[in-house]
């Protein structure tokens, strides 16, 4: 009997361990199920709709100016619309051109976003310019693009005000560098006889601050800006109706452009798309293209004279004998020429300071002549080329310090016009 009440005692004891272990654990596990539960609910309160915005901070400077406010772009006619600029999520470039389509359905629509990366959360800026009917067509579209949930500049102004062409070139943001041109050029006052009406491709500011002058007047002897802007102008009114495939059109400048068609169904003039058409003034109506004109009489001789500074026209020393190696390069210019019929040629002989100033005069003008013949015997027709020779009074390097300085100022240049 001893010995079997000490196994039950026994028993008790591990049973009463056993019991103890078994509930520091449940209690345990039931402090880590309400810890559990109280994150849970905080996470369901913090997913509700009121939520506290999270305080921005100070950021670096390289990461700032990824979140600058983002500018859209948008050119607007009840015939077509462009945009442009930049967007920060394809969402955003998805929904301005469906509204875009929505306001102008039966118009052409052109898209040409830039997708800015690292922008999400920057200010979207719509700046909207052009032109509208009346003021129930502006609030139309400005109502369409505040219903994206961006700031909207209005910048539209209304067609057929009294206003002559070139105060609406004046008055049309996109377009304020070539009316400073214009102005410069003298072009308001003096391009137009009183009473004249006129149609006027005017390109935008975008296309005028790609244009390098200066490289163009590198390899072009006189390129005037009123010359440049002249070949813009077109005497009578041209709606965009009448912009027909294959129709040419005589400038102010004195050559033509020609109207074509795109694979996509765009309209240009002379290369250059047109945007936006039919904005109207009191003395004519503008189409607003993508691209600065350049007469071809200015782009031929751009192009001859990049031959010659890469490939001069050589000759034998002291003659006006022509160079074999030259005779490719000239027929090359030949072709030019006859494929490019806008223009006579003026070519001028260069010569460097060695000699007396009489005898290089002569022998200019003797090269120029050689090479005049040549082009003519090409199929260049003699009346459109005269040679005419400077000697070494239109130095390229002045003073001459090294024999290529000589070198260089031993030439054979290009004049068309």
């Amino acid at each position: 009997m001893v010995k079997s009440d000490k196994i039950r005692v026994l028993l008790i004891f591990v049973f009463g361990i056993l019991v103890a272990i078994t509930g520091l654990l449940a209690w345990q596990n039931h402090t880590e199920v309400e810890k559990s539960d109280a994150t849970f609910a905080e996470g369901r309160e913090s997913s509700g709709e009121s939520i506290e915005p999270i305080p921005l901070v100070p950021v670096e400077e390289e990461v700032f100016a990824q979140n600058a406010p983002v500018i859209v772009n948008v050119s607007y006619t009840p015939e077509g619309i462009t945009l442009s600029g930049t967007v920060n999520a394809q969402p955003l470039a998805d929904a301005l051109l469906l509204a875009s389509q929505q306001l102008v359905p039966d118009g052409n629509v052109i898209e040409d976003f830039e997708l800015l990366s690292g922008a999400e959360i920057a200010v979207v800026q719509v700046e909207i310019f052009g032109e509208v009917i009346d003021e129930d067509e502006r609030s139309r579209v400005l109502t369409k693009y505040l219903s994206l949930g961006v700031n909207v500049t209005d910048q539209l102004i209304i067609r057929g005000s009294d206003r002559t062409v070139f105060e609406v070139i004046r008055d049309t943001p996109e377009l304020g560098q070539v009316y400073d041109f214009f102005e410069a050029a003298g072009a308001l006052e003096d391009l137009l006889p009183q009473g004249q009406t006129f149609t006027v491709f005017a390109p935008t500011d975008i296309a005028v601050e790609a244009l390098d002058i200066a490289a163009l007047q590198e390899f072009a002897e006189l390129v005037q800006l009123n010359e440049i802007l002249q070949f813009h102008i077109v005497e009578e009114v041209f709606n965009f109706a009448d912009l027909a495939e294959g129709t040419t059109l005589r400038t102010l400048q004195g050559e033509t452009i020609a109207i074509s068609r795109t694979e996509e169904g765009f309209t240009t003039v002379a290369g250059g798309m047109v945007l936006s058409s039919d904005i109207e003034g009191t003395d004519g109506v503008i189409h607003i293209i993508d691209k600065v004109l350049i007469p071809g009489t200015i782009q031929t001789e751009i192009e001859l004279n990049q031959i010659v500074v890469f490939d001069p026209v050589l000759f034998a020393v002291g003659s006006p004998f022509l160079a074999d190696s030259s005779r490719p390069i000239l027929e090359e210019i030949a072709t030019i020429l006859i494929n490019n019929p806008e223009g006579n040629l003026e070519v001028q002989g260069h010569t460097d300071t060695d000699g007396s100033e009489e005898i290089n005069l002569t022998l200019s003008q003797n090269r120029a002549d050689t090479v005049r013949d040549f082009l003519i015997a090409e199929g260049v027709g003699p009346e459109r080329v005269s040679a005419v020779g400077y000697g070494e009074t239109r130095l390229k390097i002045d003073p001459e310090e090294t024999a290529e300085d000589r070198a260089k100022n031993r030439r054979i240049e290009f004049r068309v016009n």
